[in-house]
């Protein structure tokens, strides 16, 4: 009896593991019909990169195409500082 229960874990457990397989693969599929597209968390994760140009008054490092003032008086950027 045992025996016959050990066996039927097995398979259910196997069972089991193509079910998810399957359930894993029907994810991808569907993603790509959708053209790839990112959403929730993963699409905050994805990062830019930016140059920089460097702050002739205080030598920090700001986005080039969007720079910001700093804190300091005489900054050549534009922007609240």
């Amino acid at each position: 009896m045992k025996f016959l229960v050990f066996i039927s874990l097995i398979v259910l457990g196997w069972y089991v593991l193509r079910w998810l397989q399957q359930f894993e693969a029907n994810r991808r599929v569907h993603g790509q019909r959708q053209g790839g597209q990112r959403t929730g968390a993963a699409q905050r994760q994805q990062m830019r990169a930016t140059d920089t140009t460097v702050c002739s008054h205080c030598g920090a490092y700001v986005p080039s195409d969007f720079p910001t003032a700093c804190d300091r008086a005489g900054c050549p950027f534009p922007g609240v500082g």
